[in-house]
């Protein structure tokens, strides 16, 4: 085991707030507020509210950890859940220091931000209509994202999806496929889209959101 890890752990001050994001090995993803405890690093204990911890939660959910240290600086690294010990405590051990830029591998963030999505058969002989949505982001990934839009995206092929993200204020463009598609109150629809090809930059840009994000939300847990 690195002496690193050992290091980051050892340097969370005992209950401090964290969050912890998990994944199913479906890809769902869950954050869920919680308490850091002390253990023998790398090992260590994370202690939730009541009816938090998802009841079907396993050893093979991916776990990825957002906590501050004793410098109010932020950590982030991966866990494996070691035991379930009861409904509001887990065992966990820490795996490896995740890069800011890489957390968004490991989960969603909720984001809100206006979001357009374009298609244009231009000569390409497709039967589809020309179309343009517009809507809001709810949450999003590296790979994809959650949207709400004005009408259902009935596009089979590849749509050009333009995101304008916060923080940092940048416009990411980049095209992606229809997932899931349903219809919700007032007639708009919530759709969910993978991203089909995707820059590198595009990529950091919305990593960076997400952190920027995940730490606005985590300073909120800590002062509530």
């Amino acid at each position: 085991m690195s002496t690193d890890i050992i290091s980051i752990v050892e340097s969370i001050p005992d209950r401090q707030p964290a969050s912890l994001t998990v994944t199913d090995p479906t890809g769902n993803t869950i954050k869920l507020p919680c308490n850091f405890k002390e253990s023998e690093a790398p090992g260590f204990f994370l202690l939730f509210s009541a009816g938090t911890i998802p009841e079907n939660i396993g050893k093979d959910w991916r776990c990825a950890l957002v906590s501050k240290d004793s410098n109010e600086e932020t950590v982030t690294f991966s866990a494996k859940i070691v035991e379930l010990l009861n409904n509001r405590v887990i065992e966990l051990v820490a795996k490896k220091s995740i890069r800011p830029e890489d957390l968004r591998e490991y989960f969603r963030v909720n984001i809100k931000a206006p979001v357009a999505i374009f298609y244009d058969p231009g000569t390409k002989g497709s039967d589809e209509q020309p179309l343009e949505l517009k809507g809001e982001t709810v949450d999003i990934s590296q790979t994809g994202v959650l949207t709400m839009l004005s009408d259902d995206c009935r596009i089979s092929l590849p749509v050009i999806i333009e995101l304008n993200l916060p923080n940092p204020a940048e416009t990411v463009i980049c095209t992606g496929c229809v997932v899931r598609s349903k219809r919700v109150r007032k007639g708009r629809w919530l759709t969910s889209f993978h991203f089909d090809q995707i820059s590198d930059k595009a990529r950091d840009i919305i990593a960076k959101n997400c952190f920027a994000e995940q730490r606005r939300q985590l300073r909120e847990n800590i002062h509530t």
